[in-house]
């Protein structure tokens, strides 16, 4: 262990005179599908071999190259000498910790020895719910945020909730807002991952799914105004019981906690049977990692990277959509993503306009680039937007958080123009109804004003009341 320890200070290739074997520098690293690592190693006259080239190769130089998703044993030989490395291609590996986790001789965590394990990434417990601030702080949060940070090691941060309303929620978003401002102020712009709220009591099980998904949105949309990312952890029956869609539009990822004795790495996993693929998988609660394990084990964690496809299509992502009178249909196009599918969500609109997301419903999933819908009912409005489904990658540099097209969305208006009583026909009464409008002795519904705004200029004046009067008669 000694020698394993003096050796991960090296970041040089080639062998020194006096060394004598062969050493690789960390146990573990990661890679992208279709990219490449080079391995730290100390040693000369070196043979290299992958235990699975189907998942990962490497050169005779200490080049990783990923293939496909999965896990391999990357060993150097020289002479009589061996060393081995766990290669993991296509997702990074991570841990999860609390007050609970520490080195085996300490109740603390040693980063430096989680680093030297080359674990990628981390999720730090904060605090948990909000009634006796701070002593609802981890004890060793601080510690653990200074580690991760000394350490080169990016992390992330979960909060455990107690709120069974929405209001115990927003306390819980302050709670956490608190304590990063007045415990890290300077360590917050190393937060590089999501914030997690994290549901595990028993009546998040058999709450509403309503006021569940309401409290999601609560935290985590507190969260987000403050500039973090968020995410909810939960298991299969938690997440039964959320509103997936009103989570995905507002932009809420997911870090799913399935543990399993024999964990396949070799595809992603789904949000059980939804076909939802989150964010962060919790795939074992008995993990072995030194620095972190006092000896009932840690958290294990999967991070989903990106392929090697182009992320600048996705980020431009946007969903487009026309509305065909005669046909009464709406036609949905978006833009295409290398080896990606699409979900297409409708949302109606609220009289006053706003989107209604609890009310969202998804119309298509496939991997086509286009939709027409022709279930819409006559005198609704509807906002459309597309989810594309590409696995996300927190740790790239060149990850966009935004996988919802939510924000990227367009408006259909299912009526006619000038048909402002929503009764499939123009006459007098739509041109006296547009009048009182103009008049403000009417307060519209946004289809209302829509069809009342004969001229499309944006606004319901007299000119319009006159145009559809016009149009009755036959004189345009």
């Amino acid at each position: 262990m000694a020698v394993l320890i003096c050796i991960s200070v090296f970041t040089v290739v080639n062998a020194s005179a006096a060394f004598q074997g062969v050493a690789i520098a960390k146990k573990h690293y990661s890679v992208q599908i279709g990219s490449t690592v080079r391995l730290e190693y100390t040693g000369s006259n070196i043979t290299w071999s992958s235990s699975n080239k189907n998942v990962a190769t490497v050169s005779s130089t200490g080049v990783v190259t990923g293939v496909s998703m999965g896990v391999a044993t990357i060993t150097a030989k020289s002479g009589s000498y061996t060393a081995t490395c766990e290669i993991t291609s296509g997702f990074y590996k991570g841990i999860d910790v609390s007050s609970w986790n520490g080195d085996g001789t300490s109740s603390k965590v040693n980063w430096q020895k989680v680093a030297a394990e080359g674990i990628d990434f981390a999720i730090l417990r904060a605090g948990y719910g909000w009634e006796d601030y701070p002593n609802q702080n981890d004890y060793d949060f601080v510690d653990n945020v200074k580690g991760c940070v000394e350490n080169d090691i990016p992390f992330g941060i979960y909060f455990y909730s107690y709120a069974s309303t929405t209001y115990e929620a927003a306390q819980e978003a302050q709670y956490l807002i608190r304590e990063l401002n007045e415990y890290i102020p300077s360590y917050k712009k190393f937060i590089t991952l999501p914030i997690a709220y994290d549901l595990e009591e028993s009546y998040h099980y058999t709450m509403s799914s309503t006021n569940l998904t309401n409290i999601i949105v609560t935290f985590c949309n507190a969260m987000q105004d403050q500039g973090y990312d968020a995410m909810v952890y939960g298991n299969t029956s938690t997440f039964n019981n959320m509103n997936i869609s009103t989570l995905q539009a507002n932009n809420i990822s997911f870090w799913y906690a399935w543990p399993t004795s024999n964990p396949d790495f070799s595809k992603p996993v789904t949000i059980g049977s939804t076909g939802i693929v989150p964010e962060i998988w919790q795939y074992s609660w008995t993990g072995n990692v030194n620095g972190a394990d006092t000896g009932d084990g840690v958290d294990m964690n999967v991070l989903y990277m990106l392929s090697s496809t182009n992320t600048a299509s996705f980020k431009s992502t946007a969903t487009t959509a026309s509305y065909n009178e005669s046909k009464n249909t709406a036609s949905l196009k978006w833009n295409s993503v290398s080896s990606a599918t699409y979900n297409l969500y409708r949302c109606p609109l609220t009289d006053s306009g706003n989107i209604d997301t609890s009310a969202s419903s998804r119309i298509y999933s496939g991997t086509k680039t286009s939709y027409t819908d022709s279930s819409m009912q006559y005198g609704r409005a509807y906002y459309y937007y597309t989810n594309t489904l590409f696995g996300g990658d927190m740790l790239d540099p060149d990850y966009n958080k935004v996988v919802s097209g939510y924000s990227r969305g367009d408006y259909v208006y299912n009526v006619n123009r000038g048909d402002v009583g929503l009764d499939k026909s123009i006459d007098l009464r739509d041109v006296i109804l547009t009048q009182m409008i103009t008049l403000k002795l009417r307060s519209p519904s946004v289809i209302e004003k829509y069809a009342a705004d004969y001229n499309n200029d944006g606004s319901v004046n007299m000119l319009d009341a006159v145009s559809i009067q016009r149009k009755i008669l036959n004189l345009e």
